[in-house]
């Protein structure tokens, strides 16, 4: 009876200890996450827009405006513009604003390694929400007003309420997982690629339990039947859940990508979606439009992927992830070999996460039309949870090592571990704080202004708030010039995307005249600004040395600028060519005194 109990006592003191450090494993990632989205809002709202953050906004701050929203595939998803439009409307506008869904929701990702922790060491969970947290490429781009940091977290988080699913055989996880899912739908279209990978994923795992079991007398076709089988019985088992689960999905993305208050010029013959709440028998059409609609768009805009040559696309990628990631490669790699040949047998979620994400180092390069730096963000994400491993196991070597006294070993992993967070640490601050606009910054796309520009658009801000009429005159057209042209013959076209001529050129100041309210215009005759009647701001191309053609510029205007001051900033990183980075912005010193 004495046995029994000292039994019963020993195996509660072992819950005790196994409960009060699993809390002590969440109350880490816990802090990880705090510290995260500390590390995602410090000066948020300091660095110019990047012309993609720009133009989404743009549409954003329409949406507010008009509540007239469709689906465009050039503007990607429709989760951001929505969620910003309502988000801009009850606290206003501003770079900050802009971006803080993003730094938010990808600052809460590293929670997701929670969902694995019945799959991972505790030392893993925390290795793995520490790399969620502080990846160079993932806290860049969390602090930037684009939707990938929120397609592949999503997608990472789904996997892992799938997994719980799986597990704990609770209908809550699944619905929980394909709610998640369905908003990655909603971010951008390569989103169809994920599917893909797990489906090649899970495959990889079959094989890998057939490899296993061993076929023996029983002969391959048996295995496989008897696997098939047990699959077949616990998705009947579930097929209420999967059915309501295809309904929540579907609803998710027809709220999204329905139309709101449709604008009959554009082309969509379509009720809006809550025309079609407040009369059902329309809800079939708004449902087509959302769905079959937003396909057809989506095949005709990114429907061709690369056009180019494989290996170029590659090596446009390869610098970012040398930049910012190739410590989690180096740890993803190690990990996932540690995994596959130490223990008793592989474990299923880390070699999922590894197939997906090592499938997407192949496959990014053929199917994205535009190798910029933000899609390497597809390949990092899954390979978190490999690279946990990876990061975990130089950890444990290190305590275990110091706990038997092996002193060099110790040392050795120590070493190793001061320099991975001296390595990342060091990238992460550079690229995010220091250098976030500068084109020695490999996570810095061409399209971001490398000048320190805010200043003068806050004189432009104070113009528009105290003038009357016309704030801001846009100089500049010539149909020979394959660069931009910031003239535009038909403004009313800037009212929804893809917008007319003039509208691109602007970017990223079309995003703050309409933030300012400033009233825009635009001439291509030089001689239209002689006089004393111009606007107090005036934006021209400047002459650059780049380009050998002859265009219009600031150049042509100058002599009429007098009383102005003459302020030289970057649309882009710098000038290439004939596509004129250096722009001229010139002020009326006396339009704000007074």
């Amino acid at each position: 009876m004495a046995s029994k109990t000292e039994s019963s006592v020993s195996t509660a003191n072992a819950r005790e200890t196994l409960t009060r450090f699993a809390s002590r494993t969440q109350l880490l990632v816990v802090g990880v996450t705090l510290v995260a989205l500390v590390a995602r809002f410090v000066n948020l709202g300091t660095r110019v827009a990047h012309q993609d953050e720009a133009r989404v906004a743009y549409w954003a701050l329409r949406f507010m405006e008009t509540g007239v929203h469709e689906y465009r595939p050039i503007v990607h998803g429709p989760f951001l513009t929505i969620v910003d439009g309502h988000l801009f409307g009850a606290f206003g506008a501003s770079d900050f604003t802009m971006r803080f869904v993003v730094a938010l929701l990808s600052g809460l990702f590293p929670l997701s390694a929670l969902l694995f922790r019945e799959r991972l060491r505790d030392s893993e969970t925390v290795a793995m929400a520490l790399l969620l947290a502080f990846n160079p490429i993932l806290l860049y781009y969390s602090r930037f007003y684009r939707n990938d940091v929120l397609l592949a977290g999503f997608m990472l988080v789904a996997f892992g309420f799938f997994v719980r699913a799986y597990d704990d055989r609770r209908p809550a996880y699944l619905y929980a997982g394909t709610a998640v899912f369905a908003l990655a739908f909603t971010t951008k279209e390569n989103a169809l690629v994920y599917p893909v990978c797990w489906a090649g994923a899970t495959v990889l795992l079959w094989d890998h339990r057939l490899f296993v079991e061993r076929a023996g007398e029983r002969g391959l076709f048996s295995v496989v039947w008897e696997r098939v089988k047990r699959t077949a019985l616990g998705v009947w088992n579930w097929w209420p859940h999967f059915a309501l689960a295809v309904f929540e999905f579907f609803a998710i993305v027809v709220f999204f990508y329905a139309p709101r208050k449709p604008d009959r010029l554009s082309g969509v013959d379509s009720p809006g979606l809550y025309e079609a709440l407040g009369s059902p028998l329309l809800l079939p059409t708004v449902v087509n439009e959302a769905v079959f609609g937003s396909w057809d768009k989506f095949v005709g805009q990114w429907g061709s992927g690369n056009q180019e040559s494989y290996l170029s696309a590659l090596k446009a990628l390869w610098p970012v992830m040398q930049e910012g990631a190739i410590v989690l490669l180096a740890f993803a790699v190690l990990g996932f070999v540690v995994d596959r040949y130490t223990g008793e047998r592989p474990r299923d979620a880390v070699s999922f996460a590894a197939y997906w994400g090592f499938a997407s180092v192949l496959g990014y390069p053929v199917i994205v039309s535009n190798p910029f730096p933000w899609e390497t963000i597809h390949v990092i994400v899954p390979l978190v949870v490999p690279a946990a491993v990876g990061l975990a196991l130089i950890a444990r070597l290190g305590v275990e090592s110091a706990t038997d006294g092996d002193a060099l070993s110790a040392t050795a992993a120590a070493l190793v571990l001061l320099v991975v967070v001296g390595q990342v640490g060091a990238t992460a601050v550079g690229t995010s704080y220091l250098d976030s606009q500068s084109e020695d910054n490999e996570l810095v796309q061409y399209a971001q202004s490398s000048s320190e520009m805010k200043p003068v658009l806050h004189e432009v801000r104070d113009v528009a708030e105290s003038n009357d009429g016309i704030d801001v005159m846009y100089y500049g057209d010539d149909p020979d010039f394959d660069g931009d042209n910031f003239h535009a013959p038909n403004p009313s076209s800037h009212d929804v995307p893809p917008a007319g001529d003039g509208w691109f050129a602007r970017l990223p100041f079309a995003w703050y005249m309409e933030l300012y309210g400033a009233e825009t215009d635009s001439v291509k005759q030089a001689e239209l600004l002689e006089g004393d009647d111009k606007p107090p701001v005036v934006i021209a191309l400047a002459d650059a040395s780049s380009c050998s053609k002859e265009y219009d510029s600031a150049d042509d205007i100058d002599q009429y600028m007098e009383g102005y001051d003459r302020h030289e900033v970057q649309r882009y990183l710098h000038d290439s060519g004939c596509v004129i980075s250096t722009t001229v912005v010139y002020v009326d010193r006396n339009a704000t005194r007074g």
